[in-house]
């Protein structure tokens, strides 16, 4: 993806991650272009399956990429497993991955709520 943004989504109980943004165009070299906006992000609600305390759940997953921007986001019940609001490198987890993640993403107005034991999983 290159300059695309998205606003104001709202994502729960996700076994992977509420929103992941997996590849990005290296030609984007400034911030705010590739950008998630607003909105909300629930690690596990009272509707969550049981197979998520034994899933590695981040509420956002950035690209393999710098220059990705997170904005005015709501985070709330990731704590359990483990969970993270936060995660770097999509898929740079995976077994066969040949990327091992440290990128530069930009963050304002991050809200947790007091149920979010780890802001960052890497």
């Amino acid at each position: 993806m290159g300059a695309v943004q998205w606003h104001n989504f709202k994502t729960a109980d996700n076994l992977l991650a509420g929103m992941e943004w997996s590849f990005a165009n290296k030609e984007v070299k400034e911030i705010d272009i590739m950008l998630i906006k607003g909105g909300m992000v629930i690690g596990k609600s009272a509707n969550g399956e049981a197979l998520l305390d034994e899933s590695d759940v981040r509420g956002i997953i950035g690209p393999r990429w710098d220059f990705f921007t997170v904005r005015d986001v709501k985070f709330y019940n990731y704590n359990f497993g483990k969970t993270g609001a936060l995660g770097d490198c999509s898929h740079c987890f995976h077994p066969a991955a040949t990327d091992s993640g440290a990128r530069t993403y930009f963050t304002s107005g991050l809200t947790f709520d007091a149920t979010v034991t780890r802001k960052v999983w890497y």
